[in-house]
């Protein structure tokens, strides 16, 4: 009787922490992408070697939280191999992944400003955030923000905007 309750508790039909799934994948990515910023001009490579770097560090972050939550918690899956469930809702995951991926095609079809601008209300919306307003007023400051922080405090150009080739 002890095993199947035990085969019923969250932690065992839970499978592997998304998490700790998550901390993986931004971890190897933003390293990834870190290791082709070497050949960028010192300004130029400033933001994405920050931004890169920060991955990594809350990356790494999530995979020491998770850790540590199953030690704590003499989680048997710290020992035991984990059942295949990695994800509570796939469809979302994968989600994501194609918004990132059109957000990339975007910035090289388009040009920064126009995907970023198209993309907050999109993602705004999925994550059920309604307000016209809110989302017009916060598009405009992180946009705007982005175009005087490089255009006018560090004089670098983004992608070229596909209505200015």
């Amino acid at each position: 009787m002890n095993n199947a309750s035990s085969a019923n508790t969250p932690s065992a039909a839970r499978g592997i922490d998304p998490d700790l799934v998550a901390g993986i994948i931004i971890v190897l990515g933003a390293g990834a992408l870190l290791s082709r910023t070497s050949d960028m001009p010192g300004m130029t490579a400033l933001l994405p070697v920050t931004m890169l770097s920060a991955l990594v560090v809350l990356g790494l972050l999530m995979i020491g939280r998770c850790l540590l939550r199953r030690r704590r918690r003499g989680d048997p899956e710290a020992t035991a191999p984990a059942p295949l469930k990695v994800f509570d809702n796939a469809r979302r995951f994968f989600g994501i992944v194609v918004a990132i991926a059109a957000y990339v095609a975007g910035v090289a079809l388009l040009g920064f400003y126009t995907t970023t601008a198209v993309m907050i209300p999109v993602v705004a919306w999925c994550f059920g955030y309604r307000s016209l307003k809110g989302v017009l007023l916060a598009d405009l400051i992180f946009t705007g923000g982005i175009a005087i922080i490089f255009v006018v405090l560090m004089g670098q150009e983004l992608p070229t905007e596909f209505f200015l080739r």
